[in-house]
């Protein structure tokens, strides 16, 4: 069987060149379409890591506990849900989500040809700014026979997310290998599109991505320490920083002016605030937030047709510690922590890791603002773009020869970093 797999390793990458070209795209069109294409692509990395072995599954002994650890986690609070079935079928799910995000962490290695994969994400990439235009001019034209209601800017959404999210790195990645005039186009048409378009949390996380990326281009190690700590410290204070931020005149009255629905989001973080001071240690089961109780109570203080809680309460860190309490934020924080130490370790350009530093900075703005945390399509689309992100950093390295060791304990390599891959450096000349 490793030896068939082997064989069908080329097939495999064409695979994932073709999931790395219709991921965008799918997003403007239908991003729930994301949730398959992952699986799709998972299939293909799966592929490509099983015949390495233990070596392939090593990449990811760093991530893959807290993983491992946040689903059981996950699944055993269907327990104490208030929809255990419901709870139970989400956790097999989740577990199947991570275990194709871990596959395709591991398979970024074993891409042998990252400059081709490259230039699929970037046709990609200009093929949706293409089709989203076309989605906003047209009011929805492209997609209309499919749906029965009415379309509006804000289903465009998700794929100015992930233009956010991508546009750093990819313009980087490709700055880096002398093609600058497709980085400076891809820069401006994707620029013009974040500003057009409806999504005023993109356009924050986008903003900030960059001042983010222009900071750690400089003092990378350093400002990476200090982002996991503060990412750390959000995620376990979240509920008594969020809930509360109604309370503040100032900040309640600039709110529809910086975005139409902040206003609401603050009127669910504080009910989600009481709500988790309910059951503050083991939480509320998960993806309970849909039925907690009061939620469906209309906000009677000057929003009709406002309920307290649709759905999810639109902060990651938020949901997290309502429905999985104290160890599910705990290993919330410590997976987001292990990534931004891992990049302050990574043997990257400079250029390259700062933007992929932006990129994830644009990542968590999103996370605590917006969707739920355990929507498929958005766990999809965090896990591709994190594969793209490692894929393209081969790419810049490829035109060079390089010597490869192995990672020691500490590791430099950042994909080594989530299990130890190997550290490599580039030879002069």
């Amino acid at each position: 069987m490793p030896a068939a797999l082997s064989r069908a390793g080329p097939a495999f990458e064409r695979g994932l060149d073709l999931c790395a070209f219709l991921f965008l795209p799918i997003l403007v069109l239908a991003s729930r379409g994301a949730a398959p294409l992952f699986a799709v692509a998972g299939l293909c990395a799966l592929g490509l890591a099983a015949p390495r072995g233990g070596a392939a599954w090593r990449r990811v002994r760093g991530l893959a506990p807290l993983f491992a650890a946040l689903a059981a986690w996950a699944l055993l609070s269907a327990l104490w849900a208030i929809d255990p079935s419901h709870s139970l079928a989400l956790g097999l799910r989740l577990v199947a989500l991570f275990a194709g995000g871990l596959a395709l962490i591991a398979a970024a290695p074993e891409i042998a040809a990252p400059g081709r994969l490259m230039h699929w994400l970037a046709a990609g990439f200009a093929l949706a700014l293409l089709l989203g235009a076309l989605q906003a001019v047209t009011h929805g034209e492209l997609t209309a026979a499919f749906h029965n209601r009415r379309f509006i800017g804000a289903a465009l959404n998700q794929a100015e997310d992930g233009f956010a999210f991508l546009l750093l790195p990819l313009c980087a990645a490709l700055l880096l290998r002398g093609q600058r005039r497709l980085a400076a186009v891809l820069a401006l048409a994707t620029l013009a599109m974040i500003v057009i378009l409806v999504g005023e949390t993109a356009r924050t996380a986008f903003l900030l991505g960059a001042v983010a990326a222009l900071l750690l281009w400089r003092r990378r190690r350093l400002l990476t320490r200090a982002a996991a700590l503060a990412t750390v410290l959000l995620i376990l204070a979240a509920p008594l920083v969020f809930p509360h931020l109604d309370r503040i005149g100032p900040v309640r009255e600039a709110a529809p002016q910086f975005k139409n629905s902040l206003w609401h989001r603050m009127e669910i973080w504080a009910f989600v605030g009481d709500r988790i001071g309910d059951k503050p240690l083991f939480g509320w089961g998960l993806d309970s937030s849909r039925a907690i109780p009061g939620g469906d109570q209309p906000i009677t203080n000057g929003y009709p047709g406002q309920t307290k809680l649709p759905l999810h309460p639109h902060n990651a860190a938020l949901q997290v510690r309502l429905e999985l309490g104290v160890p599910g934020a705990v290993l919330f924080a410590l997976l987001m922590a292990r990534v931004w130490l891992a990049l302050g370790r990574a043997s990257w350009p400079p250029l390259y890791a700062a933007a992929a530093g932006g990129s994830l900075t644009a990542a968590l703005v999103v996370a605590l603002g917006s969707y739920g945390v355990w929507q498929e399509w958005l766990i999809a689309s965090e896990f591709l773009t994190l594969f793209l992100i490692l894929v393209l950093e081969r790419a810049v390295a490829q035109p060079r020869p390089r010597v490869c060791t192995q990672i020691g304990k500490r590791g430099s390599h950042f994909a080594g970093d989530f299990g130890g891959i190997g550290s490599c450096r580039t030879i002069s000349g």
